[in-house]
């Protein structure tokens, strides 16, 4: 297995460095042309052990589609997880890094026959339906397929609801479904659910977990067997957010409805959950405006417009369209400073390129405001609009975690000197597959060039 095989830059940093002293040195050498991404993936790494800790019972399947950086792909590989994927193009990549198909569950209930023929020329043999179309398209060009049936169970407390799109009933279509799988004899598994995007309620995986049960064992009575039980995904994932109580929920509904010794195998497709926390943005201040607006008692109010060099064509798509509140961030602020009200735009020429409205400190051209939490869904909507560039993703991790990757994917490490060109050698000798890729490994410095 390979880890790190991609065309984009990592760049170690010590074990002992905390990721805002790194954003701060991105702030003091700025401003910077375009707008970056700053990705820990030591935060990815930490995420993960927290999953397997707090879930142990509960493989997760990475949501690909949530943020497809490579170097979050490859370190995810390498911890073991799955994949979710809902494309032949994402399904292409995941293969194409070495993942096996029996770690990738299809999870599109709408699927392309292209995608379709391409997933059984690779065996990748576990998908979902929730129609009876998609089900006879299945039997048509995939008969052998392992299908997981995926019922509705909606959150009323989520960022985006996918019930909307996606997801047969659980009492009015599952059984008939179950039914219609049954004459065409094909190989259903299991059962899906997804309560929707961030979810703000951990009640609900229990109650879905609970109705999952009865269609496991209403398939029973035409013969199935099921094995499989994905519960979705939906977890936070910001830095303020902690499972725990989802994690509980999911615990305690299991271990009742499907205890160990039932040898139901049950996953989950996490994506924001892994990335949201893992991405700061830093952007800049390219134009401001000093607006003077007369109020009804005849007063001056100034407010300020600042024109950032992202906005919602870019990071911000997705929670624009999701009407999601953002947290600017101002790194340098003096005491006692007059706070005024502010409106942060967009760089594009669209009036609806419109981030945020806060109360902030006065800023300059070329000032810095950051953004926490923007890994999930961030850079994968983003667009080119009005010819402005996607935002510049800069990895980091931390030199102790880099060397466990390693061990992972069966490396071997030396220990990191202080010369440069020792590191170079060390690398090339112990990691052929990285000296041998367009992969390029920095050590952090102060001058460290973006």
């Amino acid at each position: 297995m390979k880890i790190f095989s991609s065309p984009f830059d990592l760049t170690l940093i010590s074990d002992e460095m905390p990721i805002g002293d790194v954003i701060q040195d991105i702030v003091r050498m700025g401003p910077h042309e375009d707008p970056l991404h700053v990705l820990d993936l030591d935060d990815v790494v930490r995420k993960h052990y927290g999953w397997c800790a707090k879930m142990p019972r509960v493989k997760p399947f990475y949501a690909v589609k949530c943020n497809d950086d490579p170097r979050i792909l490859q370190t995810l590989m390498t911890l073991g997880t799955g994949f979710d994927c809902a494309s032949k193009g994402e399904m292409e990549r995941m293969i194409g890094y070495g993942v096996k198909p029996e770690n990738i569950i299809f999870a599109q209930p709408a699927k392309s026959i292209a995608s379709l023929l391409y997933a059984r020329s690779k065996q990748v043999s576990v998908m979902t339906f929730d129609g009876a179309v998609e089900l006879e398209k299945i039997h048509q060009y995939y008969p052998e397929a392992r299908l997981v049936l995926r019922m509705r169970h909606d959150s009323q407390k989520v960022r985006c609801s996918l019930g909307k799109k996606f997801g047969c009933d659980p009492v009015a279509e599952a059984p008939e479904l179950l039914r219609y799988a049954a004459r065409l004899r094909m190989n259903v598994i299991g059962i899906s659910f997804h309560v929707g995007s961030d979810c703000d309620e951990h009640q609900v995986y229990y109650d879905a977990v609970k109705i999952a049960k009865d269609l496991f064992d209403y398939a029973k009575t035409l013969g199935y067997e099921f094995s499989l039980l994905d519960i979705g995904g939906g977890f936070p994932g910001d830095n303020n957010k902690p499972i725990d109580r989802y994690a509980k929920a999911v615990n305690v509904a299991i271990d009742h409805y499907f205890p160990a010794e039932s040898n139901i195998r049950i996953i989950a497709e996490p994506g924001r959950y892994y990335v949201a926390s893992a991405v700061t943005l830093v952007s800049f201040v390219d134009s401001k405006r000093v607006m003077k607006e007369k109020q009804q008692d005849g007063t001056e109010k100034t407010r300020m417009y600042y024109y950032l060099n992202d906005g919602v064509f870019g990071t911000f798509y997705c929670t624009a369209l999701e009407g999601q509140k953002v947290v600017p961030l101002v790194v340098e602020v003096k005491l006692n400073v007059q706070m005024y009200e502010s409106i942060l735009w967009g760089p594009t020429c669209h009036v609806l390129d419109q981030i945020a409205q806060d109360k902030l400190p006065e800023l300059d051209v070329g000032d810095s405001v950051v953004f926490e939490n923007v890994g999930a869904y961030g850079v994968v909507l983003a667009n080119e609009f009005n010819g402005f560039a996607l935002p510049k993703v800069i990895g980091y991790l931390r030199e102790g975690t880099w060397k466990k990757l390693q061990t992972l994917s069966g490396g071997s490490v030396k220990s990191i000197t202080d010369d440069a060109d020792d590191r170079q050698r060390a690398t090339d000798e112990q990691h052929p597959f990285l000296s041998g890729s367009c992969y390029r490994i920095h050590l952090y410095s102060k001058d460290h060039t973006f």
